[in-house]
């Protein structure tokens, strides 16, 4: 980590953050007016809350930028890829059956999860197993309490059996079991003959260049991959340790950011909030220019 502060690296990476986070911060008016427009029936607003997801995302990374950790801000970048696009796919159509398939593969995994700590369920025995190896004497109900979680169960095995989730739980089902190999945890996406994977899913959504290009690659953040990255080459054979926070691909993490919520707003409205469409234009009209100077500012030459 750097001892003497670097004042034109702050100014720098502060610019950043703060462009960003006017992005951010549009999305909560965007968001808010979502949840203001009234809607007909249950769940109208689970898109809702993969935009508040996203925006949240969003806003973390702007702080990393500023601080200049953006290895992990890549992370990050990561998170919000799959939450834009797997919000995309939820709007694109059918968002009523989308959004019940969400909820239906969340309750079905919550129910597994549960089940584990209920000596009865078959899943117990090999969850426990594993505890039992490392401690001989483990008990599982000093570490529960399986009446309270057998009423949780009951209560989202109920919700499974109403008229709405009905058609999806069968289908969740049948999903699961597509393959020869039963596939007890599928992404929600699935259902319905959708996207297998988030890759496939990226496809569909002509994404595959992010796909590729960044999500691929930041996987290695995620995974004690890129460690390697942290050394270099100092000639003569030898190599150096990089400081940490170094802040080489901020303006990748920058754009990426910026592009990633700009184009979910941009759908979002589009398709569920098409009287906002008038003020969307307005401000992105204003924020081009913004984000020009911004860019003009904040350019450099990186030495390693």
């Amino acid at each position: 980590m750097p001892q003497e502060e670097n004042k034109e690296l702050n100014l720098i990476l502060k610019n950043l953050s703060d462009n960003l986070r006017k992005v951010v911060n549009f999305g909560t008016h965007i968001l808010k007016w979502d949840i203001e427009k009234k809607r007909n029936g249950r769940d109208k607003n689970v898109p809702s809350v993969f935009l508040r997801n996203s925006i949240e995302l969003g806003d973390a990374i702007s702080l990393l930028i500023e601080k200049s950790s953006i290895d992990p801000a890549k992370i990050l970048v990561r998170s919000l890829m799959e939450s834009t696009f797997s919000l995309l796919y939820m709007i694109e159509k059918d968002e009523e059956l989308r959004s019940h398939s969400f909820l239906i593969c969340r309750l079905n995994k919550e129910i597994k999860y549960y089940k584990q700590f209920i000596k009865e369920e078959e899943i117990s025995k090999s969850f426990v197993s594993k505890f039992i190896k490392q401690e001989p004497h483990f008990e599982l109900e000093n570490h529960c309490n399986p009446i309270e979680i057998k009423k949780v169960i009951e209560a989202k095995e109920s919700l499974l059996l109403e008229n709405i989730y009905k058609e999806v739980n069968v289908e969740f089902q049948r999903t699961c079991n597509k393959n020869k190999k039963r596939n007890n945890n599928p992404n929600w996406y699935s259902l319905y003959d959708g996207p297998n994977n988030f890759e496939n899913l990226c496809l569909y959504l002509n994404n595959t260049i992010l796909y590729e290009f960044q999500y691929r690659k930041y996987s290695e953040n995620v995974h004690p991959n890129s460690v390697m990255t942290g050394f270099a080459i100092a000639g003569n054979d030898k190599a150096d340790i990089l400081q940490i926070r170094n802040f080489k691909e901020c303006k990748e993490v920058f754009y990426n950011g910026i592009n990633l919520l700009i184009d979910v707003y941009r759908e979002f409205i589009r398709m569920r909030l098409p009287e906002k469409q008038k003020e969307f234009d307005n401000w992105y009209l204003n924020y081009i220019p913004e984000f020009e100077k911004t860019d003009l500012e904040t350019k450099f030459n990186y030495v390693e």
